[in-house]
């Protein structure tokens, strides 16, 4: 089984996606906008392309698949499994 720990034991529980943690949010890493997320964000996918901030609690900058950048924190974000 490949990804994260985290998002093995949330594949295990049958959860599709896992919250993106702070120290393991790489660039190049295809990310949803969490569904819990109050936005219109939510729901979008995209990729890591910039990190900002404290290594333990990131802001991460992500291009969209429409062409858009939005900035968001690393908990407003979910790996997409299986795609890098």
């Amino acid at each position: 089984m490949m990804g994260t720990p985290a998002l093995r034991l949330r594949r295990k529980r049958g959860i599709a996606g896992a919250i993106v943690r702070s120290e393991e949010a790489l660039l190049g890493t295809r990310v949803r906008v969490s569904a819990h997320l109050q936005s219109e964000q939510r729901g979008r996918v995209g990729m890591i392309t910039g990190r900002w901030g404290h290594p333990s609690f990131v802001a991460l900058d992500v291009l969209l698949d429409d062409g858009s950048s939005e900035l968001f924190w690393h908990h407003e974000l979910e790996e997409i499994e299986g795609v890098t």
